[in-house]
């Protein structure tokens, strides 16, 4: 058994070099039945995101396709030299392989550790190339072993907890303060790329209203328009205000907008309902004494900046565990390939032998027995037959269970199959 994984991620190469060498959409079906015409008998798998291009394949090793065969197929796959990106290329090998994917499905190699998308991203690839007849077992076992290792990685560590951006912690801020948004009306005030930013992660809550207001009404109109919002007049802000339950404010303003006094009198309006202010902008929109305020939470931007730092430093804590958690899962991951490909050796072996045997014995009892009838001949065949494969069901099934537990019971039985019946060990054994 051989196991090659190679490509290039963020960390070992740019931006146009990734781009280069991506299997988009088509592209990938197109790589896999390219790789299986020029490298028939392996298997194949194609990772391709924005941040990694990565190629899979296993097969037994005299079939496997050294590096420099697999660089020369990305090079004329995609119409450009090898020089321009083969010192950026990686590749692992055997159980190395094993410990990148699962480390890759656990989102350890992530550009942000513990994002959620390249657990998705790993099993379309696998989903992919097993349509296209490209997965055969090995890579079936690593690629199925890989969703559930990032599963017991971000049960085991929380590293997918904790948000990241600010504009992601604003709303996780929002969660911690409300229960339910369908009865809060949410006021974005800017229109700029924050604005919008922050509306794409408040529209999953579903508040029951959304507001939007901007220095530009034409801006605020079409934002509002594309979250199902209403625009309101920057003139009546206050209106705005009374109105919100949840203030997201994103100006470029170099003053304050909104003053102690002036959300005072708002809050008066609102008859002290509980108001939460993110205020997102630097320098800040709302004088930052309103905090001090009656019901009201002030979240400056230095707060939600501590708080992502905070979640930053927890997954990144978390990687030592996850990558212990990886290391004894990619350890017992090869060896139970290894062990089924030893068995499926031993199995042959053992077939092999007992069949020698059986038409070694046959030979010596027709000679022996020139009367025999064909008809008699053939009975003897078949019970002999028979009395090979009732004899050997059950080292079979030995066999085929042991080598897929988690102990080295697998490794024990082969050898004492070996011994037992004086096979050898044969060179693809390995």
């Amino acid at each position: 058994m051989k196991l090659l994984a190679l490509g290039v991620d963020h960390h070992s190469a740019p931006q146009p070099v990734r781009e280069a060498l991506a299997f988009d959409g088509p592209r990938r079906l197109e790589g896999l039945s390219g790789l299986q015409a020029r490298f028939p008998g392996v298997e194949f798998a194609l990772l391709s995101t924005c941040n990694r291009v990565e190629l899979y394949a296993a097969g037994d090793p005299a079939s496997i396709p050294h590096v420099g065969d697999l660089t020369q197929f990305l090079a004329d796959f995609h119409g450009i030299l090898p020089n321009s990106f083969a010192t950026h290329l990686v590749d692992y090998h055997d159980e190395e392989a094993i410990e990148h994917l699962f480390r890759v499905a656990s989102s350890i190699e992530s550009l942000v550790i513990g994002e959620g998308q390249i657990q998705g991203q790993v099993r379309e690839a696998y989903e992919v190339a097993r349509r296209a007849g490209a997965v055969g077992p090995i890579l079936h076992e690593i690629f199925q072993q890989s969703a559930r290792v990032g599963k017991r990685v971000r049960e085991a560590t929380g590293m997918d907890r904790g948000r990241l951006s600010i504009a992601s912690v604003a709303v996780d801020v929002a969660r911690r303060v409300f229960d339910r948004f369908d009865d809060k009306a949410v006021l974005v005030i800017g229109a700029g790329k924050m604005a919008e930013l922050t509306l794409r992660h408040f529209a999953p809550l579903k508040p029951g209203r959304i507001l939007v207001t901007n220095r530009s009404p034409e801006r605020a109109r079409e934002a509002a328009e594309l979250w199902g919002g209403r625009a309101v007049p920057f003139e009546e802000l206050n209106r705005a205000l009374i109105e919100a339950d949840v203030v997201v404010s994103t100006t470029a303003s170099a003053e304050p907008i909104v003053g102690f006094d002036q959300y005072s009198r708002v809050l008066r309006a609102r008859r002290y309902r509980h108001s939460l202010i993110l205020d997102i902008a630097v320098p800040r929109d709302f004088d930052p004494r309103i905090n001090a305020l009656e019901t009201v939470n002030l979240y400056s931007v230095d707060d939600l900046q501590a708080q992502a730092d905070a979640n930053r430093s927890g997954r990144l804590r978390a990687v030592e565990t996850a990558a212990a958690i990886v290391r004894e899962e990619a350890a017992a991951c090869a060896d139970a390939i290894r062990h089924r490909h030893l068995a499926g050796s031993i199995l042959r072996q053992l077939g092999d032998y007992s069949d020698a045997v059986r038409t070694r014995e046959l030979d010596r009892l027709f000679a022996a027995r020139p009367g025999l009838g064909e008809d008699d001949r053939k009975a003897i065949a078949q019970t002999l037959h028979r009395f090979q494969n009732q004899l050997l069901h059950h080292p079979r099934t030995a066999l085929r269970t042991a080598t897929g537990s988690a102990d080295h019971s697998g490794r024990s039985l082969v050898d004492a199959v070996r011994h037992l019946f004086g096979l050898g060990t044969h060179a693809d054994d390995g």
